[in-house]
């Protein structure tokens, strides 16, 4: 019988296979998933004589070979005494020019905070000598990086989910010393941090005494409008205050209810609103005081219909019901709502010429405001008008839905939360709810003898640029003249109102999107969409979709989502290539996802034939105290949650792939002969069609319209 194991022996024969020295790890004492560090560290050319070593288990073995790999001094933390998750820290900090291996006296958890703030170049040494954890180091970690002083409201008594509500509500502007109190917990303290960033009456429910429910329900009331004072006490559990609440939202109350005497029948719809009576057949001379005696008796006494009133005293009453009493229903209060002292409209559009054209030269790209001016300013919600039922009983009114505080960044918000001003001279958007002002530069022109530029915001050119000027913005560029043969890259969108010649010297890249009036020898690279009035014999790159509303001529296009094109190629049969195909960034990312689920699925088989062999060799009082079975126990879990991640991430990228197998080629105008049209694995060749729909069927190309 073999001293090795199954999985042990697939790891030499692994090894022999790839002509390493096995004897290194051909050990009965290595456990298969040690044996398979070694091997791959020999097979990368790594000295494994760092870790050749069962004294170290496989994940810190996985360190110290990433670390070789890596080319950091491993040597700082190859010692069998020191737990992977330390030696993480460590190898991590190596890789970005920290050393943290003096810090080993200290958690995992806490190396890792320092760590970072080392990275992110931040102090945190005061609150570790404090003696804050690292799930609160994270969070003062955050404050720190965003600039937010949380030292007024920090106590080490606080968790580390209490200091991220405090800190979350420092950045969103709200008072936090209202809920900054070791009184509170977390989860009270997120339901005051919500109600306040919602502009709701947070002080009902400001008491230490009603659970995190109770308060949920309380704001989720008051966010409804509603008058939760009939809840908003201690004596009503959580779940109750939910079914009154709902109660409250609910319109009508008690259903439909009848009396009946020996003249009259009388209804009072659902919630005694309105009120119906029926004389019977018979009744005659009819006397006020006994028709109001009968409305008293079933308490009826307001909003009573007077015509009514007199058609039964009279005689001339209609047979069936009629309208007797009606209240009045109560009107809910205007909404809260925001006043813009700015253009609001993110998305900009052009206008459409006679011709089909667009005109990208009147669109007002940026809205540039100086510091100190108003941004916005809040109007508070407004009390409704309470309404009453029949009965006489008052109908509260809802209030108006107030609106969240505006998050973002660049503005000042005044202390009553209402009024927003610019903190610097820039551009202000209003994207989703979320309020900034970047920093904008404009010039007037763009040549070799003003430089480059290299900006950190956005960037409007009022004139040219000209050939060999590299242009790069962290944000928006808008160019209003001419482009020569210049570099224009930028993270966000690229707007170009007169468009470029480039000359075959022009590099145009964008994060957001490519707008221009014309493209003429140009090389366009695009994360998102381009859209182009006219195209010369240019390459266009696009991981959204390609627009064009005159013609692309000349040149190659490729896009992951498809065209909206009005004319392709010209009467001269000019060569034109337009492709619909997959991102290979995405095919290249899911072959990785693939060989990780693999890799992963490997070591699941040896680690669960591990614990299979321990669970088989000793009794559960034995190993459930064995810190290798622990060991085996983690990484199962880990390896599991891990492959759930990357099968969702692989999934993810699999839906983007299916949408672009199923995007079209939409041609309006007319595909001349000379362009061609590659679908994915389909061509097509065109000869002069009008109006048409290309869409790719498997390795043809279907032809609609």
């Amino acid at each position: 019988m073999s001293e090795f194991s199954t999985d042990q022996l697939v790891e030499i024969e692994e090894g022999k296979r790839s002509s390493v020295d096995t004897s290194i790890y051909a050990k009965p004492e290595y456990l298969a998933i040690q044996m398979r560090q070694i091997r791959l560290g020999l097979e990368s050319g790594c000295d494994v004589s760092y870790y050749a070593d069962p004294q170290f288990d496989w994940f810190q073995m996985y360190e110290i070979r990433i670390g070789l790999e890596q080319k950091v001094d491993v040597s700082k933390y190859a010692k069998a005494e020191l737990p992977y998750e330390k030696m993480r820290q460590i190898r991590k900090g190596l890789l970005k020019g920290f050393d943290v291996s003096d810090c080993i006296k200290y958690s995992a958890g806490i190396m890792k905070q320092i760590r970072k703030s080392k990275e992110e170049n931040l102090d945190i040494s005061k609150y570790i000598r404090l003696g804050y954890d690292a799930e609160q180091l994270y969070e003062i970690r955050l404050a720190l990086l965003h600039k937010v002083d949380l030292d007024p409201y920090l106590k080490t008594d606080f968790r580390g989910a209490a200091i991220a509500e405090i800190r979350t509500g420092l950045e969103e502007g709200i008072d936090v010393g209202v809920y900054a109190d070791l009184s509170f917990n977390w989860q009270q303290m997120r339901q005051i941090r919500l109600g306040l960033e919602e502009r709701l009456n947070v002080p009902l429910y400001l008491n230490s005494y009603f659970d995190w429910k109770q308060m949920r329900e309380i704001r989720l009331g008051l966010k409804d409008g509603l008058d939760v004072t009939s809840y908003t006490t201690l004596m009503y559990p959580n779940r109750e205050m939910r079914r009154k609440r709902l109660k409250l939202l609910e319109y009508g109350g008690e259903s439909e209810v009848s009396y009946a005497t020996d003249h009259f029948k009388v209804t009072i719809n659902g919630g005694a609103v309105d009120a119906y009576i029926e004389v019977k057949e018979g009744s005659h001379d009819i006397s006020r005081e006994a028709l109001m005696e009968v409305l008293d008796n079933n308490g009826i006494t307001r909003g009573i219909i007077e015509e009514t009133v007199e058609k039964i005293i009279s005689g001339q009453f209609d047979e069936g019901p009629m309208h007797i009493a009606q209240g009045a229903i109560p009107k809910k209060g205007r909404d809260g709502y925001y006043e813009y002292f700015f253009n609001t409209d993110f998305n900009k559009k052009p206008k459409i010429l006679e011709d089909g054209s667009t005109d990208y030269s009147n669109v007002d790209w940026f809205t540039v405001v100086k510091e100190g001016d108003t941004l916005a300013v809040y109007h508070d919600a407004e009390d409704g008008i309470d309404g009453y039922n029949v009965k006489g009983d008052p109908i509260p009114a809802k209030k108006g839905l107030e609106q969240g505080l505006l998050k973002g960044s660049g503005f000042v918000l005044s202390e009553d939360k209402h009024v927003y001003t610019a903190q610097m001279d820039g551009m202000v958007t209003l994207r989703g709810g979320i309020l900034e002002v970047t920093k904008h530069l404009e010039v007037n022109e763009a040549t070799m003898a003003t430089g480059n530029i290299d900006f950190d915001g956005s960037i409007h050119i009022k004139g040219n640029v000209e050939n060999g000027v590299t242009i790069h913005a962290t944000e928006d560029i808008v160019i209003d003249g001419n482009v020569g043969g210049a570099e224009i890259i930028s993270e966000g969108k690229i707007v170009l109102n007169k468009g470029m010649n480039a000359g075959r010297r022009g590099k145009v890249k964008a994060d957001k999107g490519v707008i221009s009036k014309f493209f003429e020898n140009v090389l366009v690279i695009s994360e998102a969409d381009i859209e182009v009035n006219t195209s010369l014999n240019s390459t266009l790159r696009a991981k959204g979709r390609i627009i064009s509303s005159n013609a692309i001529i000349g040149g190659r296009a490729f896009s992951s989502h498809g065209y909206k094109v009005h004319n392709i190629g010209n009467e001269a049969g000019v060569k034109t290539q337009l492709t619909i195909g997959i991102d290979e960034s995405l095919i290249d990312r899911v072959a990785e996802l693939k060989y990780r689920l693999t890799e992963n699925r490997k070591q699941l088989n040896i680690l669960e034939n591990s614990l299979n062999e321990m669970k088989m060799k000793y009794p559960p009082e034995v190993r459930n105290t064995m810190p290798m079975f622990i060991k085996v126990e983690d990484a199962i879990y880990t390896l599991n949650k891990r492959s759930q991640e990357v099968e969702r991430e692989k999934e993810q990228i699999n839906r983007e792939i299916l949408y672009s197998r199923e995007s079209v080629m939409n041609i309006s105008g007319r595909a001349y002969e000379g362009c061609t049209c590659i679908l994915h694995k389909g061509r097509w060749e065109a000869s002069g069609e009008r109006g048409i729909v290309l869409k790719a069927d498997g390795n043809l190309v279907n032809v609609v319209g």
